[in-house]
Order: C-alpha cells, then sequence, then structure tokens
C-alpha cells in the first residue's frame, strides 16, 4: 500500500468513527435540540484539528515527516492523533452524561427510593 492510500484510510476511519458517534448522539431523544450542539461538537472536533494540523504542516511550523519531528512536534501530533479519534467519544460521552442528568431531574417526585 502507498502512502497516500494510508492517508486516506485513516481519513475514512475518523470519518466513520465521528458518523457513528454523531448517530450514537442522535438516539438521545431526551435531550431535545441540546444533542444538535453534541452532535455538532463529535463532528466539527475531528474537521478542526485535521485542518489545524494540515496547515501547521503547510506553514512549516510542525514537520510533515514524523521521523523528522521534535520532541515537541512529535508530543503534538500525538495529541492531535489521540483526539482526532477520542474527539467525537467524548461528546458522546458528554451527552450521555447530560441526558442522564436530565433524566435525574425531571424524574417524577413520586418515584424515589
Amino acid at each position: 500500500m502507498s502512502t497516500e492510500s494510508n492517508h486516506i484510510l485513516i481519513y475514512l476511519i475518523v470519518l466513520l468513527n465521528a458518523f457513528s458517534q454523531i448517530m450514537l448522539i442522535w438516539r438521545l431523544k431526551s435531550l431535545g435540540t441540546a444533542r444538535f450542539a453534541f452532535m455538532g461538537v463529535a463532528a466539527a472536533l475531528p474537521l478542526s484539528l485535521t485542518a489545524m494540523m494540515r496547515i501547521l504542516v503547510a506553514l512549516g511550523v510542525i514537520n510533515g515527516r514524523i521521523a523528522d519531528q521534535s520532541h515537541l512536534e512529535h508530543f503534538l501530533t500525538q495529541t492531535m492523533s489521540i483526539l482526532l479519534i477520542a474527539g467525537p467519544w467524548l461528546a458522546t460521552a458528554a451527552a450521555v452524561m447530560s441526558s442522564r442528568g436530565r433524566k435525574i431531574v425531571t424524574a417524577p417526585s413520586g418515584t424515589c427510593c
């Protein structure tokens, strides 16, 4: 496999991960219109991180080859790579926690314990 096809596969994995998290957030009907904000975060986070890293590489701030990167550049690249995958998951976790909090608050008063 060529390097270019590897880049495309990585972007496909990130896209499918974000899409699956968006579908999970969509199923949280108890959030109402707030789920659109969580879906936006789940979609925008990987897109903005990818664009930011591409801009940094294009400007020459970060070396495009990992083998030629300094320790700080490598740390930044690793952090962004982790956030590419974990970002939509964190948005989904925040949506689920928000959904559970709303269910507890809106529970009828006579059904406690």
